[in-house]
């Protein structure tokens, strides 16, 4: 009895993983792990994190800065100044503190304001990178949304195109038996031959159309590969889902990245300002205590040590430095400039991209019941093809042109429906506005 029951408990880990590995993959699945898994987004976080140590960093320009250290030395021997008195020199070592504790502090008082400066390009990149998380985490849900379709629609066009060889398979065997009873010529045989050919290639594309697309689609959320089932249906819109984006006149404000540059801008104008205030002078406040003993060698001899302490105010004026600074100025204009120019190509582009898009949706919505008629059209000469054939008023290559007319419009409607999604997903992204509710 125990005997029987070591097989079954020993592939029950792997029954429940084959079952666990069976489960459908939907669009809401898909993007759940999207906004959890995406390296894109990972990455996107990290870089927000770090401008915000950045902004931390220059605080520093507006904190006094303290410092602390310690020495001891283990020989010596003091240097010396020879004094002459009365006709007589006197030499007198200069004595060292053997042990010595200080602390030094500075202050920046003023700077030209360039730590103003400094700051706000701190805040400005912060606020760039925070837009540009919230548009990657929009940007690659909408990418995962389309990669998901397209590789629905890959599986859907490879059952097409099995319905498709199945019915040019069964074609070819009345074809066959036509042509041995005299109904058929060698013409039609081999016409549909070839045609049965053409579809098993097809077949073949599909397939690779099929996991290219699941790679491309594991890729967006992080994984390896995708092997899951793809569940949901291909979706049908309508045109008047445009009515949405009839009050947007400039579609590029809703866009995060565009803001995110728009911050970029920001970041580098207070930069080119900060940068070019090298001349103006610096002034500190600074400190310093000591803590020494010179007159023995042990450490935590308190009665042996003494202290002293200066306080001050220091002005620096870089007079000429290689002209190093002035070059450092010049570079953060050239960053403005180019910043500036990146972002007014992006809003050009923006407004192109809305046009584009906005057409193709349409073009796409009119395309999808255009085919979804000529499938209907071909499903019923197909019908009327195989009666005209069995009474004899049909011929075998007027049957297949038929069913070659019906897979077309077939696969015609799955890729309308393709560019219909991928319209609309671009025009969501070349606004930056959600059209519809993926994934619910």
């Amino acid at each position: 009895m125990l005997k029987s029951l070591k097989l079954p408990l020993f592939i029950l880990p792997f029954l429940v993983g084959g079952m666990a590995h069976a489960d459908p993959l939907s669009l809401k699945t898909a993007i759940d792990e999207t906004v959890k898994n995406s390296l894109a987004i990972q990455k996107a976080e990290s870089v927000l994190e770090e401008s915000r140590w950045r902004r931390t960093s220059g605080l520093s320009l507006f904190l006094p800065t303290v410092t602390g250290g310690a020495s001891y030395l283990f020989d010596k021997k003091y240097m010396t100044i020879t004094i002459p008195f009365n006709g007589i020199s006197t030499t007198i070592p200069q004595i060292i503190p053997t042990t010595m504790y200080n602390l030094q502090a500075t202050m920046p008082v003023f700077d030209g304001f360039a730590n103003i400066s400094r700051l706000k390009a701190s805040n400005s990149s912060v606020r760039s990178s925070e837009y540009e998380l919230g548009w990657t985490r929009f940007s690659t849900v909408r990418q995962t949304t389309l990669q998901f379709y397209k590789t629905l629609a890959a599986e859907t066009i490879k059952e097409v195109s099995a319905q498709n060889l199945k019915n040019l398979q069964d074609h070819l065997k009345d074809v066959q038996a036509l042509k041995n009873a005299g109904v058929s010529t060698q013409y039609d045989l081999l016409r549909v031959e070839t045609q049965v050919s053409e579809a098993e290639s097809e077949i073949l594309n599909s397939e690779d159309q099929i996991e290219l697309a699941r790679m491309k689609l594991a890729e967006i959320y992080g994984k390896d590969k995708e092997d899951r089932t793809i569940q949901g249906t291909l979706p049908v819109f309508e045109t008047t889902l445009l009515r949405k984006l009839e009050d947007i006149n400039q579609p590029e404000l809703g866009r995060g990245d565009l803001q995110a540059m728009s911050e970029k801008v920001d970041h580098f104008s207070s930069l080119d300002s900060a940068s070019g205030r090298f001349w103006v002078p610096k002034i500190f406040l600074f400190g310093q205590y000591q803590y020494y003993n010179n007159t023995n060698s042990k450490v935590l001899d308190s009665s042996s040590f003494a202290s002293a302490y200066q306080l001050g105010v220091s002005l620096s004026w870089n007079i000429f430095d290689g002209l190093t600074s002035a070059a450092k100025a010049g570079e953060a204009g050239q960053q403005l400039i180019q910043a500036e120019k990146t972002l007014q190509i992006a809003r050009l582009k923006a407004t192109t991209e809305f046009e584009t898009w906005k057409r193709k949706f349409l073009y796409f919505c009119k395309v999808y019941r255009a085919r979804m008629s000529d499938q209907s059209r071909s499903s019923e000469a197909v019908r009327l093809a195989k009666e005209g054939r069995r009474a004899g008023a049909r011929t075998s290559s007027e049957l297949l042109d038929a069913e070659l007319d019906l897979f077309r419009a077939r696969a015609g409607v799955v890729n309308a429906q393709v560019g219909m999604i991928e319209s609309l997903i671009q025009l969501e992204l070349a606004t930056g506005k959600e059209l519809v509710e993926w994934g619910v």
